[in-house]
């Protein structure tokens, strides 16, 4: 993966839109990212980590407060990456969510989060969610991993370099995530507490299986197995359990089948007793059958007058519905005169709306005609000034340009003006650098003549202590000591004095170097002076106006002849812009005139024929009238629809007639079937009248079949016992029987994940000895990362220094993450922490790439063409930072970018390609630049 272009707006310290083209620093080799402090290094990375995966590269910032503080309220939050894998480009823009205000009123709401994502050939991704796994799934790792490979920080390998072994454990707990490993290991011991409970369990089962056998208590079948069950390790004899519950089944299933064969015996005789009952009970159920159908027939026989009186009157009914039918068909028969009548109606409408039309055709052709002939007499005359127009056009035109190519040079000569101004501000700013600079200097100066004044005294005063009379003095050899010299108060010592001494010098250095940018400032100003009066001269005689002498008045004459010929040019394009207009208009008409006569000929025509279509639809309508009144004259009714609304009540009638007629037909019918089937039935039931039931036969018969079924009764109920039983013992030992194999397999399992959880937990006798699993995998992981550590580390100090790693083999525990370091100059094995500053710094930047190394191989697939190294070179002399950039360098390789974050003044120095972070009061800026 290789940065290509990034864009921040309103992002940490950058309060605007910002663009950084990384695809301009090549696809190899060091760049550095440099600034002040607080300008916004690390936000870079941030920038990136964010884009690709939604977070942060740190742990102290979050995602709530990458909002600028210093954008405008209106400037949108985003990153927009693009960026190039395996030789595809592909572009995310992300938002975070943070607080705007409203488009519409006053308040703040929450702009929420989004994503997009770009993909070469692939629809755009741009769900928070669906971005985040089309990233991973692209890249093959997440936002922690590419932190871990992509982003070197010193400062955190330094501590991990010199953390002790419980601290070591959990930062690279966090870095080589085996988080999961002790996740493995949490998950065997509960796997091994959970299979231990799950015996217990199924021995809890077998118990409760046990306790579903019904044991009778009297019966000398079921005591084995009472005597077993009753046993605390009875879960262990389930074969024995098995056994006897079998053999009280088999006693159980013989008396079962004693009780159903004496069942048979009663339910025959049952049988035999309830159809001699049924026969008796049916009897009397003849008997009253018969009474009940004589007692109809007389019922029937009582209403025959009645019926016939109804049936005879239906004949006036026959007779009014005969009348309805005809008048009926008499007015259905007149129908179709109304329809003609309807039809001449509509025909005389339509003749109406034809004439109307026609007469509005004629006013509207009269008026067209009447238009046409106005505009073939404007055309007509706007072709007779096409040519004049067209010249017009050409010279507003050529005045027009020559004005343009004077405001050009006119623009040119005010640029020179603003160059002037920005060389004047220059050297004025040069200026004021070099006088402040000669003043601090000059102070400086004064101050360290008086200290050196005052060191030189103290040194007499030194001197004259220690004189004695008659003792010569080691300066001027004298023996007399008239007037010796006093110590001087406050005077420094020589250490104070040439530390003043060298800031002196530095101040004068910056003294001198602020003279010569001051003196290159005011040639810069005079030059540019020169030129502007040179093109404003220039321009200004195109105007015809003089040129003159300062600057400021040839600015002010410039604006003003610009303002002249600006007003002049639009004036012209005015002109020409009409003149233009006129002629294409007079073009126009002369292609339109021939068409608009040909119109106007053809309007005339078009009026002859409607005169004459008028004419044709009057006659037609006259005799359209006529025929419509001679039919309404013979007709009742006005229209149809009241024709057919009477022939409706006619027909509605005659049905309610018809059915009154048929209601009663089908009434009389009714009543004579009924009156035949009665004294039918009542001459076949005739007999069974005459015959009556004895009532003590049924009393003894129902006897009878109550004893019986009371013993069928308690036969079934001791049957049924025998039979729950059996049913209950059978289903309690095949419970048993498939809980016995359970309980056997659980405990196979518990042994198991037992032997595992000791295993991984470090307390199994020949397994990963006192180590955890978690620390296992650690410890491996970072011995491969030290091995790869000390590569780099060698070639950084010369074969001086080699990290050791206790590893598993020599420790146990956390202490197994120890390290120490070897002095290959010595031979001594000593403490990490025995190191110097600078040699730290080489131990820990080796630490780092190392630990790159190692994620990026048990990652997997996974390909960084750009890595970035954060800060700790100032502590480095010369050679150990020129082995430091060696190192980059190789791990550069000529196939990955390498980005260091630094403000060491020797890497501004050393690399050409630098991406420069500027801090302002409002906001940060960034730039390339390439010494």
């Amino acid at each position: 993966m290789r940065p290509l272009h990034l864009c921040l707006s309103a992002f940490g310290p950058y309060a605007g839109e910002e663009t950084l083209e990384l695809d301009k620093l090549g696809f190899s080799g060091l760049f550095l990212i440099t600034g002040d402090t607080g300008a916004g290094k690390t936000t870079l990375f941030d920038a990136v980590s964010y884009a690709l995966f939604g977070q942060l590269s740190g742990g102290v910032r979050s995602l709530d407060t990458v909002r600028s503080d210093y954008a405008e309220p209106d400037r949108e939050t985003f990153v927009e990456l693009t960026f190039e894998h395996r030789g595809k480009e592909y572009t995310v823009r992300r938002t975070p969510q943070y607080q705007r205000p409203k488009k519409r009123g006053e308040g703040q709401v929450t702009q929420p989060a989004t994503a997009l994502f770009l993909a070469p050939g692939c629809p755009p991704v741009e769900k928070v969610g669906e971005v985040d796994t089309a990233i991973r799934q692209l890249l093959g790792m997440d936002g922690d991993q590419f932190r871990q490979i992509a982003m070197i920080a010193q400062g955190q390998f330094t501590e991990l370099l010199n953390a002790p072994g419980e601290r070591r454990s959990a930062v690279l707990r966090q870095i080589f995530g085996t988080a999961g490993c002790r996740a493995v290991q949490d998950k065997l011991r509960a796997a091994a507490t959970e299979a231990a409970r799950a015996v217990e369990r199924q021995d809890a089962a077998l118990l409760q299986a046990f306790a579903a056998f019904k044991l009778p208590e009297e019966e000398e079948a079921a005591r084995p197995l009472a005597e077993i069950l009753k046993d605390e390790a009875a879960v262990w004899r389930c074969d024995e359990v098995l056994a006897a519950a079998d053999a009280l089944c088999a006693v159980d299933a013989a008396a079962r089948a004693a009780a159903e064969a004496e069942e048979k015996v009663l339910d025959a005789k049952a049988q035999t007793t309830a159809a001699k009952l049924e026969a008796v009970r049916q009897a009397v159920l003849l008997h009253n059958a018969a009474a009940e159908s004589a007692r109809k027939l007389a019922e029937l026989e009582e209403q025959q007058e009645e019926r016939k009186a109804r049936h005879d009157a239906l004949g006036t009914v026959r007779a009014a519905l005969e009348q309805a039918e005809l008048q009926a068909r008499q007015q259905e028969a007149r129908l179709p005169d109304y329809q003609r009548r309807e039809e001449q109606r509509a025909l005389r409408k339509r003749l109406e709306e034809t004439l109307g039309r026609c007469e509005a055709d004629r006013r509207a052709a009269a008026e067209e005609q009447k238009q046409l002939e106005e505009e073939s007499a404007r055309l007509a005359q706007q072709a007779k000034g096409a040519q004049e127009a067209r010249q017009r056009q050409t010279a507003a035109e050529a005045a027009r340009d020559a004005l343009a190519a004077r405001l050009e040079q006119t623009a040119g000569a005010l640029n020179a003006a603003r160059r002037l101004r920005s060389a004047q501000q220059t050297a004025l700013d040069a200026a004021e650098t070099f006088a402040a600079a000669q003043r601090e200097y000059m102070g400086a100066k004064s101050e360290y003549d008086a200290a050196e004044a005052l060191f030189w005294q103290g040194q007499a005063g030194l001197l004259a202590a220690n004189l004695t009379e008659n003792a010569p003095c080691p300066v001027c050899g004298s023996l007399h000591h008239p007037a010796p010299a006093r110590p001087a108060k406050g005077a420094p010592d020589r250490a104070s004095l040439q530390a003043a001494k060298k800031e002196l010098e530095e101040l004068n250095a910056s003294y001198q170097k602020a003279a010569g940018e001051s003196g290159a400032a005011q040639a810069a100003g005079e030059a540019a002076r020169k030129e502007f009066l040179r093109l404003a001269a220039a321009a200004l005689t195109q105007w015809g106006e003089q040129a003159p002498e300062t600057p400021r008045e040839a600015a002010l004459a410039l604006k003003e002849a610009k303002a002249k010929g600006e007003a002049a040019r639009g004036e012209a394009e005015a002109r020409a812009k009409a003149a233009k207009e006129a002629a294409e208009a007079g073009e126009k008409a002369e292609q339109e005139l021939p068409q608009c006569q040909q119109k106007l000929e053809a309007c005339r025509h078009k009026q002859e024929q409607l005169a004459q279509k008028s004419a044709e639809c009057s006659a037609q309508l006259a005799a359209a009238r006529t025929l419509e009144e001679e039919l309404g004259a013979s007709l009742p009714f006005e229209s149809e629809a009241a024709a057919r609304r009477a022939l409706n009540e006619l027909r509605a009638k005659a049905q309610a007639l018809s059915d009154e007629l048929q209601e009663g037909e089908k009434a009389w019918n009714e009543y004579g079937e009924q009156l035949a089937a009665a004294r039918t039935l009542a001459q076949e039931r005739k007999g069974d009248l005459a015959r009556a039931a004895d009532p003590a036969e049924e009393q003894a018969l129902a006897a009878a079949l109550t004893d019986v079924n009371i013993r069928r009764t308690r036969l079934q109920e001791q049957k049924e016992e025998r039979s729950n039983r059996l049913s209950a013992n059978r289903d309690a030992a095949a419970r048993v029987k498939v809980l016995a194999k359970q309980a056997d397999a659980a405990r196979c399992r518990a042994r198991l994940a037992d032997n595992l959880h000791r295993t991984a937990g470090g307390t199994l006798v020949g397994g990963l000895g006192k180590q955890q699993f978690e620390q296992y995998v650690l410890v491996a992981y970072f011995e491969s990362a030290v091995a790869a550590a000390n590569r780099r580390l060698a070639f950084m100090t010369g074969g001086q220094y080699q990290l050791l790693c206790h590893g598993a083999a020599q420790s146990r525990g956390q202490s197994a993450l120890d390290l120490d370091v070897l002095d290959n100059y010595t031979g001594k094995r000593r403490s990490v922490r025995s190191l110097s500053g600078g040699e730290t710094f080489q131990a820990a930047l080796a630490l780092a790439l190392g630990l790159s190394d190692a994620i990026q191989q048990y990652a997997g697939g996974v390909q960084i063409d750009t890595l970035f190294v954060d800060e700790g070179f100032g502590s480095l002399d010369a050679d150990s930072l020129e082995n430091a950039i060696a190192t980059l360098q190789s791990l550069a390789d000529g196939k990955r970018l390498v980005g260091v974050i630094s403000h060491v003044a020797e890497l501004r120095q050393r690399l050409e390609k630098q991406v420069l972070i500027t801090k302002t009061p409002r906001g940060s800026h960034m730039a390339l630049r390439e010494l």
